[in-house]
């Protein structure tokens, strides 16, 4: 009988000391995400694919008014601009590239310059810039930028327009 009682006496105490741990939630926000580091391989199915890093721990950059979070070894890298021409049509410029979007830097007189605000945002692969061409007194130069949801990609190369006004020599 006491071992009954000792035994019924530890369940109690037992149940009565266990606490239910739940995610966090509230508001609009909601951190029920967890990892378990160590693990990695890939699975798919349909049009869905998942895969994870064996041992990637919790790494990168925390942060807390209007969030930030960084973890782990992947990063984003957005799609750069492939194969960039440039062809002249009448008094237009046009560009062509493949590897989708692109923002477009434009620059006069400038062939070396440092691209600020972008001249054209989230272009499609071929770019008309009227009027461009033909006067010998504005000259432009292009840098073309991938964009996509990880961001920009680095520079392409520099494409030009450049109009010169030929004298008849004597």
């Amino acid at each position: 009988m006491q071992k009954y009682l000792l035994a019924l006496f530890l369940v109690i105490i037992l149940l009565a000391t266990t606490v239910t741990l739940t995610a966090q939630t509230g508001g609009s926000f909601d951190l029920s995400w967890s990892t378990i580091d160590g693990g990695g391989g890939s699975s798919n199915g349909g049009d869905f694919d998942l895969s994870g890093t064996i041992g990637q721990p919790d790494a990168g950059v925390l942060a807390g008014g209007d969030f930030v979070l960084n973890g782990g070894f992947w990063q984003c890298v957005a799609a750069s601009v492939v194969s960039p021409g440039i062809t002249a049509n009448g008094t237009n410029v046009q560009l062509a590239w493949t590897g989708g979007q692109a923002n477009v830097y434009r620059a006069a007189d400038d062939p070396y310059f440092t691209p600020g605000a972008a001249y054209a945002t989230g272009v499609s692969s071929i770019w008309t810039d009227g009027g461009a061409a033909g006067n010998p007194a504005a000259n432009y130069t292009y840098i073309l930028r991938g964009v996509d949801n990880c961001g920009e990609s680095g520079n392409s190369q520099r494409l030009g327009e450049f109009d010169f006004m030929l004298t008849p020599g004597s």
